[in-house]
C-alpha cells in the first residue's frame, strides 16, 4: 500500500512538472515577435546634377520707346489747306505732310523782291556816279564834297540792297514754312488739327512723328543687383567689348526678340526715389514690330559660371530660412542635403554650395523620401523634364 501511495505521487509530480514545462514552452514561444517586415522601395524621379558653364542672367521689365520723337508744330501762321498722309502711317525725311495757306508768304516773297530790284537800281545808279565823279575831283572840275556824297550814296545802296536780300530771304523761308514736312523717318500719329483749322506760328502741334529703327527700351536694376554685379565681376562701368552689353527681349506673347539688342547708355547716378539705376539698350527694328509704348522683358547676363552646378528648381525645398534637397545614396537610401542656391536660371537652379558633380537629385518624390528611405530610382534628364517625359523605371541605385 505504501509503495502504490509513493508510485501514485511520483506520477503526480512528474505529471504536473510536464504541465509546467509544456506550459513554459508556450509561453516563451508566445513572447517571441514576430519578424519585422522589409521596407519597400519608393518610386522617386531623379537626374544627375547638372554641371556645365552658365551664365547668370536676370530679367527686368522695359519699355520701348522711339529713338527720336519728333512734336511737328508750325512755324508760321495761318489757315490750314492740306493733310498729306494717312494717320499712324510710315513717313520719310522730307515728305510733305501738310500745307498752310501760302498765298501771304507768296505776296511777301514777291514784294521782297521787287524791293530788292529797285534797291539794285539804285545802289547801281549810285556806283555809277561814283564812276563819274572820281576823274572829275582829280582835275578839280567838281568839289570834293560832291564826290564824298556820291560815295555815302553808293554804300547806303549796297546796305539797302544787303537788308532787302535778307528780307527777300526771309519771306522766302516763311514760303518754304508754309509746307511742313517730316523732320524725321518713322511712324506718324493721328493729325491734331484738321483742313480748315487755324495754325498758330510755334505753339500748335499738328502731329508727332517717331522714329522706330532702331528703337531703345529703358529699364532699371536695383541698387542690391548693382552691387552684386560688381561685387561678383569686379567691374565699377561696362567695357565696350563686355557680353553684359549684349541683351534679349522677350514680347508680352513669351516669344523672345529675334534681334539681339545692346546697352548703349547708363545713367549717370541712382535716382534716390526709386533705389534703382537706369540703363538703355537699343534694338534694330527693321520690320517695325516693336512699338513705341510697348513693355517687355529684358533678359541682362551679368556674369558667366564656368563649371555651375544646377538642379530643377522643385527639387529644392525650404525649411526656416534653409534650403535643402534629397539625394541618392551610394546605397540607394535617401540622404537629405543642404544646400546654399544661387541664381534661378528658369526652371534651373545654380546650387553654389552643398552638392557636387556626379550626386543625383531626386526631383520628383522628395516629400516621402524621408532620410534612410530605400528607394527605387526613375532615371530622368533635363530634356525630359523639359518635355514632361515618364521614363520607365531603372534598377535601385546601389543595388
Amino acid at each position: 500500500m505504501d509503495i502504490r501511495s509513493s508510485f501514485a505521487n511520483s506520477v503526480r509530480v512528474i505529471g504536473i512538472r510536464s504541465i509546467l514545462l509544456v506550459l513554459a514552452l508556450l509561453l516563451a514561444a508566445c513572447s517571441k515577435e514576430p519578424p519585422a517586415p522589409q521596407m519597400q522601395a519608393l518610386p522617386v524621379k531623379a537626374m544627375n546634377v547638372i554641371q556645365r558653364p552658365t551664365a547668370i542672367y536676370k530679367e527686368l521689365i522695359g519699355e520701348v520707346r522711339g529713338s527720336q520723337e519728333v512734336e511737328i508744330r508750325a512755324r508760321v501762321g495761318g489757315i490750314l489747306t492740306g493733310k498729306h498722309f494717312q494717320d499712324g502711317a510710315l513717313v520719310e525725311k522730307g515728305q510733305l505732310l501738310f500745307t498752310i495757306d501760302p498765298r501771304e508768304y507768296r505776296a511777301a516773297v514777291a514784294t521782297a523782291e521787287a524791293q530788292l530790284a529797285s534797291a539794285d537800281a539804285a545802289a547801281a545808279r549810285a556806283q555809277l556816279d561814283v564812276a563819274r565823279y572820281q576823274p572829275l575831283v582829280a582835275e578839280n572840275a567838281i568839289s570834293k564834297q560832291v564826290y564824298d556824297n556820291a560815295v555815302a550814296a553808293a554804300r547806303q545802296g549796297e546796305a539797302e540792297v544787303a537788308a532787302l536780300k535778307a528780307n527777300l530771304s526771309a519771306a522766302k523761308l516763311g514760303l518754304e514754312y508754309a509746307s511742313v514736312t517730316a523732320p524725321i523717318s518713322g511712324r506718324i500719329g493721328a493729325a491734331d488739327i484738321f483742313e480748315g483749322g487755324l495754325v498758330s506760328a510755334g505753339s500748335t502741334l499738328l502731329a508727332t512723328v517717331s522714329s522706330d529703327d532702331p528703337v531703345w527700351v529703358y529699364f532699371s536694376v536695383s541698387e542690391r543687383d548693382l552691387l552684386d554685379f560688381q561685387r561678383r565681376t569686379g567691374q565699377l562701368e561696362l567695357p565696350d567689348d563686355s557680353p553684359s552689353r549684349r541683351v534679349q527681349l522677350t514680347l508680352a506673347d513669351g516669344n523672345v526678340y529675334g534681334r539681339e539688342g545692346l546697352i548703349d547708355f547708363t545713367d549717370r547716378a541712382l535716382d534716390s526715389r526709386t533705389a534703382t539705376y537706369r540703363l538703355r539698350a537699343e534694338f534694330p527694328n527693321p520690320e517695325h514690330m516693336l512699338k513705341p509704348g510697348m513693355f517687355a522683358r529684358i533678359r541682362v547676363t551679368g556674369e558667366t559660371i564656368p563649371d555651375a552646378l544646377l538642379v530643377p528648381e522643385r527639387a529644392v525645398t525650404q525649411k526656416l530660412g534653409s534650403y535643402f534637397v534629397t539625394i541618392v545614396g551610394a546605397d540607394g537610401k535617401a540622404v537629405l542635403r543642404s544646400v546654399t542656391p544661387g541664381p534661378r536660371q528658369g526652371s534651373l537652379w545654380v546650387i553654389s554650395e552643398g552638392l557636387k558633380a556626379g550626386d543625383k537629385v531626386v526631383v520628383e518624390g522628395a516629400q516621402k523620401a524621408r532620410p534612410g528611405t530605400p528607394l527605387k530610382v526613375i532615371e530622368i534628364t533635363e530634356a525630359d523634364l523639359k518635355s514632361e517625359k515618364q521614363p520607365a523605371a531603372s534598377a535601385p541605385a546601389g543595388g
